[in-house]
């Protein structure tokens, strides 16, 4: 009911006390029942649900667990700058006693439906919390349980992660090595801790092993949904989709792992190696995204993407202060269609699922957008590494789930 009121409610201020009574009762009995559980708790404000000590002799409802983990993700829902971080804690602590006593902490076996929607669920959370909060990957090293699933199974479509649960476990671990790059990047590295960022761009070196050897799962080997406006192509597109963003985010944040990658470009001598390759995964990223109708029911999970695809279309500085050749010409109206071609999406998804969020997202955008543009015209120098929308996002105070 509070999920329901806080979409229904969306445009209606006068009512804004509806939904925040159906969130307050849900929180009430959501913290009663994690009471129950025979484990000791730690004193927590009533508005936020305590973390849990493990225990194998405890049971942790379906129920109650995916309840806790879509009251924290739609926080945004009643107020789009709510992250629902005060249920974060709770929701991983009891996902681990969930998995402890469902056992899928050692070796992966076969997930129910049910297991399989709770997993979805918690991934596309800490994805989407990856790149909102500074966290250590530990944090989120217990989904690692879930990753590498065989690829000759059949596999389960969700509404959250589709059929790439293990793609996007590794895109929250990027967007975690991502805030953690840039925050080293704006603070400086303290004494002491002059060996972190060997070591970051160390893990981020493996991280992206792993990334070019997952696959999305063929379309043969995916359950049908059923629903012909998600069938099992549009979800093998969005894996792909979030496997190039994962790489994308990747080469952007970490300049010493962008090598060896070739470009769409052959005229690469007049512009940054690193710029050429991450406007060359935007553009595939984008061209898979358009081959999605734009009444697909993956809209509902697509605005990460487009964001992180979208950061990237900025205009390339001429390499000198003349006519800018006709490469640059081509690459600067291919820029101006896909962002428009962004704009048109997120415009399309906003009509269709109607959360301020996306708003938020086109904000932040157009502000990325923007900051390029003018520093191309202003300096006539550049590039798509200059601007990042994490960056734009704090500054502007524009946080939010961005799924």
């Amino acid at each position: 009911m509070s999920i329901s009121a806080a979409h229904l409610y969306q445009n209606q201020e006068d009512s804004s006390s509806i939904p925040l009574t159906f969130q307050t009762e849900a929180i009430s009995r959501i913290s009663g029942e994690v009471a129950k559980i025979k484990t000791g708790m730690s004193p927590c404000p009533p508005s936020e649900l305590a973390p849990v000590r493990s225990s194998t002799e405890s049971l942790v409802k379906d129920d109650l667990l995916l309840g806790i983990i879509l009251l924290g993700m739609t926080s945004s829902w009643h107020d789009p700058s709510s992250l629902g971080l005060c249920h974060l804690v709770g929701s991983r602590n009891l996902f681990k006693l969930w998995m402890a006593t469902s056992g899928l902490e050692g070796s992966l076996k076969p997930l129910s439906m049910t297991q399989n929607f709770i997993v979805s669920s918690m991934v596309y959370w800490e994805v989407m919390i990856s790149f909102l909060l500074d966290q250590e990957l530990e944090a989120i090293s217990y989904l690692d349980a879930f990753l590498d699933p065989a690829l000759d199974s059949l596999s389960q479509p969700c509404p959250w992660t589709g059929v790439a649960t293990d793609i996007l476990i590794r895109l929250a671990k990027v967007g975690t090595m991502v805030r953690k790059r840039r925050s080293f990047r704006n603070r400086g590295l303290a004494e002491g801790e002059t060996a972190l960022l060997p070591q970051l761009i160390k893990e981020a070196s493996a991280l992206e092993q792993d990334i070019l050897k997952s696959r999305a799962p063929l379309i043969g080997l995916i359950k049908d949904t059923g629903d012909p406006r998600s069938p099992p192509s549009h979800l093998v597109k969005m894996a792909r989709s979030y496997r190039l963003a994962s790489l994308l985010e990747l080469y952007r944040a970490f300049p010493e792992i962008a090598t060896n990658s070739t470009s769409r470009f052959n005229e690469g001598e007049e512009t940054d190696k690193q710029s050429q390759l991450v406007l060359g995964l935007a553009f595939d990223i984008l061209e898979i995204l358009e081959t999605i109708p734009d009444d697909s029911r993956t809209i509902a999970i697509q605005s990460l993407v487009y964001l992180i695809a979208g950061s990237t279309l900025g205009h390339l500085a001429p390499a000198y202060g003349h006519q800018l050749p006709v490469a640059q010409t081509r690459q600067k109206h291919l820029i101006n269609s896909w962002r428009q071609f962004v704009r048109n999406r997120f415009y399309k998804s906003f009509l269709s699922i109607g959360l301020h969020t996306i708003n938020r997202v086109g904000t932040m955008l157009e502000e990325v957008w923007s900051r390029m543009d003018s520093m191309v015209s202003s300096t006539g120098q550049g590039h798509v590494m200059d601007v990042h929308w994490i960056d734009v996002m704090t500054e502007k105070k524009l946080e939010t789930i961005l799924g």
